[in-house]
């Protein structure tokens, strides 16, 4: 049952509902631009057409998941003012994914013709092995991250609207699932740009709400410190135990920043931008929004604290607030916030899921002659089975948001990070250093994350020691085994000025 007096009344039923509408339109819409392109290429990438604006809403509304307007308002509101240190280096994710990896990540997918990342890595180690193997990787872990964002979608309906969990959970899923399937990437784009902008409004309206309605920030700071002392000083506690370490600072730290650049989701939108300056401009647009977004939550949530908010569980703490400090109408408009942050999160995975089975696994392994038409069933059909899938395991949800999202982060950017970086930038990286780094650095992530007995030196997080182990194991080898040589390595690790010489030189 959701908390007493969190059930929303009609005129906040009715603009959630328009909201919603509009989702249903921009995929409508976005459906007549697969008759114009390419199928696949539109389907899974826009066609390569991403500008500024584009790609940095639909960077930051798939960043921002239902971890960061659920799980992370939860940690907020558990642990208080040191949170603040604990998400510090999301801050700077947007200069290090797409700086460092932008420009050549999309180079080299047009070289190749990427679709997908497991696309980018099969062709740039010219093995189908890699290929598979990702995808395999890539279906597991982000089946993790859906788990936790439809249960995300399932409390927002159950604490606004009175459903039970179970309606929640399928009301949800039916509404992502359908939009997904029939739009494409195109209308997660186009929705992940009107979700962006829906979040950094919705949190800059809800900041003087959540100040107000708590008396303040001192005030805020003395009922916290007369409630419980560690939620105003770091380290903070959690079960008796320090909740941020030096250790765990350091490490955390290094999942944001590393993590954030070793994702998928977001290689992939560096796979489709449109030019160089489109890629400085949208780091510009998604760190303000980032700033715009994350120490906000952080102020707003430790305001919900300090009041007399009856939740059955901390991660119904957001809609629970909104309820609670914003009038009917405007509750409709903050609501679709968090809701479109999952939303535009679960879209980018459905669709990743689909492109590993259908593109990287049937297509490129099994029936390279599949026709046109065929995709097309079988690329929203698998977006079904998926959504279909995690409902039913959702039926029974992980116990913390967040705790699943950072697992699931964690584990793609282990598996992901150093061979896309090897990949990218060392000519002598080979197929078999990437299957290495990926199979090695996962499993010994999962080993430390699964069993205490492991240690794990200077207090550093599993994160962190796997992705030490996958770069030793990828260098080492790529190094033991035979470099590549082939034409397509000569001209993708050419110099400039080798390539303008060459582009020069008349034909025979």
């Amino acid at each position: 049952m959701p908390p007493k007096g969190a059930t929303a009344d009609t005129v906040t039923l009715v603009t959630f509902g328009l909201y919603m509408a509009v989702v249903v339109l921009i995929a409508v819409v976005a459906m007549s631009f697969q008759k114009k392109e390419g199928f696949v290429k539109e389907y899974f990438l826009a066609g390569r057409t991403l500008g500024p604006w584009a790609l940095a809403l639909t960077f930051a509304a798939t960043s921002a998941s239902g971890g960061s307007f659920m799980g992370f308002p939860s940690i907020v509101f558990d642990h208080g003012w040191v949170v603040a240190l604990w998400i510090g280096g999301y801050m700077i994710v947007p200069i290090v994914t797409m700086g460092v990896l932008g420009k050549r990540m999309n180079q080299v997918a047009r070289k190749y013709g990427a679709i997908t990342i497991p696309d980018l890595l099969r062709d740039r180690f010219d093995s189908p092995g890699v290929g598979v193997i990702s995808s395999i990787i890539l279906v597991i872990f982000i089946a993790g991250f859906l788990l936790a964002q439809f249960k995300a979608g399932a409390i927002i309906m159950q604490t606004l609207f009175g459903f039970s969990y179970t309606q929640g959970l399928m009301i949800f899923a039916v509404s992502v699932v359908v939009y997904t399937s029939f739009g494409g990437f195109r209308a997660v784009v186009w929705t992940d740009m009107m979700q962006g902008i829906v979040m950094g409004v919705g949190i800059l309206i809800l900041l003087p709400l959540a100040l107000r309605a708590a008396g303040g920030l001192a005030q805020v700071t003395q009922t916290l410190h007369a409630t419980d002392p560690q939620l105003v000083y770091a380290p903070g506690q959690e079960d008796g135990k320090p909740f941020l370490p030096i250790g765990a600072a350091l490490s955390f730290f290094c999942v944001w920043t590393l993590a954030g650049m070793g994702q998928p989701g977001n290689m992939l939108r560096l796979m489709a931008f449109r030019d160089s300056k489109t890629l400085a401009r949208a780091i510009l647009l998604v760190t303000i929004l980032f700033g715009v977004i994350y120490f906000p939550i952080v102020i707003i949530f430790v305001c919900a604290r300090a009041m007399d908010l009856q939740v059955l569980e901390s991660d119904q703490v957001m809609p629970a607030l909104v309820v609670k400090v914003a009038p009917p109408l405007l509750a409709g408009v903050l609501i679709a916030a968090p809701y479109a942050a999952i939303m535009s999160t679960v879209d980018s995975f459905l669709l990743q899921c689909s492109s590993s089975v259908v593109r990287d696994i049937y297509q490129r392994s099994i029936n390279p002659h599949v026709k046109a038409g065929t995709m097309r069933i079988l690329s929203p059909l698998v977006v079904f089975i998926v959504g279909a899938v995690v409902t039913v395991i959702d039926l029974k949800p992980p116990a913390r948001l967040q705790d699943v999202i950072v697992f699931a982060g964690s584990g793609l950017a282990v598996a992901f990070l150093v061979p896309i970086v090897l990949a990218l930038f060392w000519r002598r990286a080979t197929g078999a250093g990437a299957i290495a780094a990926m199979t090695v650095g996962t499993g010994f992530f999962l080993l430390q994350s699964i069993f205490d007995q492991i240690p794990q030196p200077f207090g550093l997080k599993p994160f962190v020691w796997g992705l030490v182990v996958s770069l030793v194991m990828g260098i080492v080898v790529s190094l033991l085994t035979r470099p590549p040589d082939t034409q397509s390595i000569r001209e993708l690790f050419a110099a400039p000025e080798e390539r303008r010489e060459e582009a020069a030189e008349p034909a025979n």
